[in-house]
């Protein structure tokens, strides 16, 4: 790298930058606020310790999902070419410590990554295997508890021994019954992919000793967001060389529900005593006024560390809070608005975000897209993948991998329709069982069950033949894979010979199956149909996200984080959606949805809409909801409100920027303080009466809207629909409410 390079790596950093880029050893912890550029920071630093002297494989730099790891490669590279660093998701880091480390697990390398769908299908088996198949308990329900004990590490020893009510010791019978059908299978479930190498680390010191002597500077980021599984793996790999950098913002841990624990980031500076604690509080990306209210709302929190946000963009319009009539209302109003300010040239579709707190509201968006005309992208995952035709292609080629993958084996032994029918496979099974066979091994001895008759014979030996045939292509191209599985199961003259159009449907998608593995393997021509098949089970919401189409991405907050756009519409912000009706009785859980709105919030640049209905269809049925609770944390003088039943608009922030009393003193030059803004007082009943369609708090029943007025005077009954306990009706004299809007 010449002096000039060395340079440049450091020229266009901020003071803060710079010193965390160039802190050489010892932990580091970097508090890095909403638009901060951390990734440049990371990405920085990893070049500058090759820039010093460190060779690129003594370095590990951890993200949270395969496009981040993507963006930072790339960007590393642009820095110092041919650099090879090992740049991963934890996720990633596992299932290859286990590939690399089979021989000390006594596991087959070549094992399959289980996803959701399948978990839920073995916690289904190991369900039935315990007598319990008719238990009012779900497979799901075991297979998030088993997920959750791994997390914690629990294996199912420790998780028997602490369990305490029903539940739980029902779980502790099947969890090692799970266990014994993922062991028989050759398979991991997500989860193992982190447990098993924290364990290992843990029990095997030898090896512990090896990956931190190879891995001497560890940098996380996202920190905010890791789970005790990967808080072990972390500190297992800083014991003896403790150059463990890690990055990232309380204020946007927002994956409790998966076992992320925000003590992590907290209690840093109590695991590392030495630590180095750097803060990144310039904001690039977001107006002053967004990140005023972002600011004020996420000051309600008790759990963080407080920041104060600056930034030197410009002040920008004032956050607008629109309400519609209906959830129907919101959909298509803000799809015609979004297509109106195409058409009028001041924006391009893909500048333009739709935030959902869960992805059943997104349905109505999509409808009212269509029907306005504008071009959309739901970002799902892996949606694609999940469709039942690539999952039969790739249950294809994961039991090529792992012929003793009996889930898949089951899913593709009758596709295309063979002729096997369920008392075959269930004779096939009483003959594996005692063997300890796999189902595809007893295929090939079908002649030798003397149970199974006729055809089926036959079709379960051919079956047998074809995918040790097709195991012979397992080093060729991936889609060269795919082409030939297709060919050769006759799947594709399936789809092909049918009338049915959706099947034409279904033919386009397995082909374009066979393109992405190709782009997948343009990549990397080193890459194999395993490791195909292990980065699309390794896939987060994100990935499938194509920032390169002219068109509005709609998509979860929690698949929103890391992201910017230019234009944001939060919907639904609403009590029981944002704040989620599981959270708001516990306080905990409260601060992770308000953590969930500041995320959503700090992704908008410019122009940041809230949006809420009075009434929405959800769940089959005709909701009244009140609005978020959250909107009451907002400074009145960073928001607009619009009422689009009506058209009319409701602004402080006029007052506020021509220095009216709202104004506070400097706020615009001295960036977001910590400390809320006081709220506004909401007016009494005794002064302005009662009416349908108010907004009111109960001191018990929080917020409500008002649905009916019966009587004069104090007498007068109330009856108030509540977002958390239904209706409940009151004598105006005998109860005291605030009201928050009037109608």
């Amino acid at each position: 790298m010449t002096h000039q390079a060395k340079q440049d790596l450091l020229a266009d950093l901020t003071p803060a930058q710079r010193e965390a880029v160039t802190h050489f050893e010892g932990p580091l912890l970097i508090l890095a606020g909403p638009g901060s550029g951390k990734t440049r920071v990371i990405t920085r630093r990893v070049a500058w310790l090759l820039q010093q002297g460190v060779r690129p494989n003594n370095i590990l730099a951890i993200t949270f999902t395969n496009k981040a790891a993507g963006e930072m490669r790339q960007r590393v590279e642009a820095l110092v070419p041919g650099s090879r660093v090992w740049i991963s998701t934890f996720h990633s880091l596992g299932a290859r410590l286990l590939r690399q480390y089979a021989d000390r697990l006594q596991i087959d390398r070549h094992f399959t990554i289980y996803d959701q769908n399948d978990r839920a299908r073995i916690a289904k088996m190991a369900l039935e295997d315990a007598g319990m198949a008719n238990a009012r308990i779900s497979p799901d329900s075991i297979a998030a508890a088993i997920s959750k004990a791994k997390n914690q590490l629990l294996g199912p020893d420790r998780y028997a021994k602490q369990a305490r009510d029903f539940y739980e010791k029902t779980v502790a019978e099947v969890y090692p019954l799970y266990e014994k059908r993922l062991r028989e299978a050759n398979a991991f479930d997500f989860d193992d992919l982190l447990y098993w190498p924290a364990l290992m680390l843990k029990h095997d010191q030898e090896l512990r000793a090896e990956l931190d002597a190879r891995f001497r500077f560890v940098l996380i980021d996202e920190y905010q967001d890791t789970n005790h599984a990967q808080y072990a793996l972390a500190r297992a790999l800083s014991i003896d060389h403790p150059n463990l950098c890690v990055v990232g913002d309380p204020d946007q841990s927002i994956y409790r529900f998966r076992g992320s624990d925000i003590r992590n980031i907290l209690d840093f500076e109590r695991d590392f005593p030495e630590a180095r604690v750097l803060r990144l509080n310039t904001n690039y990306r977001s107006t002053k006024t967004i990140l005023h209210a972002a600011g004020h709302l996420i000051a309600h929190n008790r759990q963080r560390k407080p920041m104060d946000l600056f930034t030197d963009n410009p002040q920008g319009q004032a956050v607008t809070v629109l309400t519609f009539e209906t959830g129907v209302d919101e959909a298509e109003g803000i799809a015609r608005r979004i297509r109106e300010a195409v058409e009028a040239g001041k924006r391009s579709y893909r500048d333009f975000a739709v935030f959902l707190r869960i992805n059943a509201l997104s349905r109505g968006l999509e409808t009212a897209f269509i029907k306005e005309r504008v071009p959309h992208q739901i970002v799902r995952g892996l949606a694609f993948f999940e469709r039942k035709e690539n999952r039969d292609i790739l249950a294809y080629l994961r039991l090529m991998v792992n012929p003793r993958d009996d889930l898949s084996f089951l899913r593709i032994v009758n596709e295309p329709p063979r002729g096997i029918g369920k008392v075959s496979l269930d004779h096939l099974r009483d003959y594996a069982a005692p063997r300890e066979m796999s189902l595809l091994s007893a295929a090939g001895e079908a002649s030798k069950i003397k149970a199974i008759k006729g055809k089926a014979v036959s079709a379960l030996q051919g079956f047998h033949r074809l995918i040790n045939d097709l195991r012979q292509l397992l080093e060729a191209p991936p889609d060269e894979v795919i082409r030939q599985v297709l060919d050769r199961s006759s799947y594709r003259d399936m789809l092909r010979r049918s009338d049915d159009e959706a099947d034409q449907e279904r033919l386009a998608n397995i082909e374009e199956l066979i393109t992405a593995a190709k782009q997948f393997t343009d990549e990397d021509t080193s890459r194999t149909i395993g490791d195909f098949l292990e980065n699309i089970t390794l896939a987060s919401d994100v990935d499938s996200w194509d920032e390169r189409q002219d068109c509005v991405s709609i998509m979860t907050l929690h698949a929103a984080k890391g992201l910017e756009f230019p234009v944001v519409y939060m919907v639904a912000v609403e009590q029981g959606l944002l704040p989620h009706e599981r959270s708001i009785a516990r306080n905990e859980e409260l601060e992770e949805e308000r953590r969930l709105a500041f995320v959503g919030m700090t992704r908008a640049k410019e122009e940041l809409y809230l949006c809420h209905a009075r009434s929405r269809e959800f769940r089959g049925q005709m909701v009244y909801p009140v609005e978020s609770m959250f909107f009451r944390e907002l400074p009145a003088e960073a928001i607009e409100q619009v009422d689009c039943t009506s058209g009319r608009s409701e602004s402080a922030f006029a007052e506020w920027r021509s220095g009216g009393a709202a104004a506070e003193q400097g706020w615009h030059d001295a960036g977001v303080r910590s400390k809320p803004a006081p709220l506004r007082v909401p007016e009494k009943h005794e002064e302005k009466g009662f009416a349908e369609g108010m907004v009111v708090r109960h001191g018990t029943y929080g917020m409500g809207r008002i649905v009916a007025v019966s009587g004069h005077g104090g007498h007068c009954r109330i009856k108030i629909r509540f977002s958390t306990a239904g209706e409940r009706t009151f004598i105006a004299d005998k109860v005291n409410l605030e009201i928050v809007r009037k109608k």
